[in-house]
């Protein structure tokens, strides 16, 4: 008889670095323009949006703090992903504060292309993990008015 696989905890870090995202290319089924994306210290992240809010690793080429420029990220199993996961490959243009950013889902041969522009908000060791996406959103109003106004 197999037996039912014990739960692990695995601990999320420090924040060490916060950007906002702006999508002016989304996927379809992932249609939430703004994101919020929050980077530890041991390699996990949080990202949330209007219609995400889920944790996962990530693997940077440069130092995250002193700026990404490419990453790659794996969702944890999440409700936002039918309980499964999603692969993410962002690469960042500092120079223009563009993004380009490759989802690949398990099973599909196709990966999504999508695109915008990310900008790090003040002082990432004071954001609030646990703030509910509106909270979220009001409190970065003015970094999301900035890349509102980069998108357009």
């Amino acid at each position: 008889m197999p037996s039912t696989p014990q739960p692990i905890s695995v601990p999320l870090g420090q924040p060490v670095f916060v950007q906002a995202l702006r999508y002016t290319a989304l996927f379809d089924q992932k249609p939430f323009a703004e994101a919020l994306l929050i980077y530890t210290d041991n390699g996990a992240y949080k990202i949330m949006s209007p219609g995400e809010d889920h944790y996962g690793s990530y693997v940077s080429y440069t130092d995250v703090a002193a700026n990404p420029q490419h990453v790659i990220f794996l969702s944890w199993p999440s409700e936002d992903w039918g309980r499964n996961v999603a692969s993410h490959t962002l690469t960042f243009n500092p120079d223009s504060a563009a993004f380009t950013q490759v989802l690949v889902l398990p099973g599909n041969p196709v990966p999504r292309s999508q695109y915008g522009y990310a900008l790090p908000t003040p002082d990432p060791q004071s954001v609030d993990m646990t703030a509910s996406w509106d909270r979220v959103r009001e409190t970065y109003a003015e970094t999301f008015e900035e890349l509102r106004a980069l998108a357009t």
